[in-house]
């Protein structure tokens, strides 16, 4: 580790020792960074299109699913959730942070629940889990071992409907009361944790407005031209990084 890094380690444990309500954004970059399928990547996005003739935001998409179900099946468990990744000893760390008191609650687009693969109770996932798969019509729930497993598309055992996974599809809305339910914790937090996004991600974009608190903390891989925004920044593997903690 650069000897700069382990200087802002230690303040960062001061961040984290005076503060009362910390708020973690978990920006989608960690799912890559533990082996989830990332769609969005530049080369596996052109490598999905070879193979289709569709791009992933055509298929991972509600319209798609709506009438070439059998299509965004074999995509969706082929290139989806055929790799969930692992767990990394950093996302341990913001377990032992909830446990402690410190850490009040988790903020994700991430599909593949991470946060709560790894312990964490109290996690906003506003895209849904490929975890959580349901029937439509029945209400009956699904784990991803279900879809993963079946042939062709997952039909329900009790009315044989198509299960529909538990994740937001491109060109559906997300739910409005748990953004809110999330832009409150964001304005109750004294210092925000943002780890595996820039800040001008999505996810930061949505949510920054609403911090009025006291510390911005950035973990992130690459630099970026809005880094100056943040109090501390520290680049590296957010995974690394918090598992450097020792907390």
């Amino acid at each position: 580790m650069e000897e700069s890094n382990k200087e802002k380690l230690v303040f960062l444990r001061e961040v984290i020792n005076r503060s009362r309500y910390m708020v973690c954004l978990f920006g989608v970059g960690i799912g890559s960074q533990c082996g989830c399928t990332n769609y969005r990547d530049e080369d596996d996005s052109y490598d999905i299109e070879e193979k289709y003739g569709y791009s992933p935001d055509e298929m991972f998409n509600v319209t798609f699913f709506n009438t070439r179900v059998d299509r965004f099946y074999d995509f969706y468990k082929k290139d989806m959730i055929n790799n969930l990744g692992t767990v990394g000893e950093g996302l341990y760390c913001l377990k032992r942070l909830e446990e402690q008191g410190k850490l009040k609650s988790i903020i994700t687009r991430d599909i593949f629940s991470l946060p709560r693969r790894a312990g964490c109770q109290n996690v906003y996932e506003l895209h849904g889990s490929v975890y959580r798969n349901f029937c439509p019509h029945c209400g009956r729930q699904y784990p991803v071992e279900y879809i993963q497993n079946s042939r062709g598309v997952p039909r329900c055992e009790s009315c044989g409907s198509v299960i529909r996974p538990g994740v937001s599809l491109v060109g559906e809305m997300v739910d409005n009361a748990l953004i809110s339910r999330a832009a409150e914790e964001v304005r109750k937090a004294d210092t925000l944790l943002v780890i595996g996004c820039n800040l001008k991600a999505s996810l930061t974009n949505t949510f920054l407005r609403y911090f009025e608190g006291d510390e911005l903390v950035l973990i992130n891989k690459d630099e970026h031209f809005a880094d100056n925004i943040a109090d501390l920044v520290i680049h590296g593997n957010p995974m690394d990084i918090l598992k450097d903690l020792g907390i």
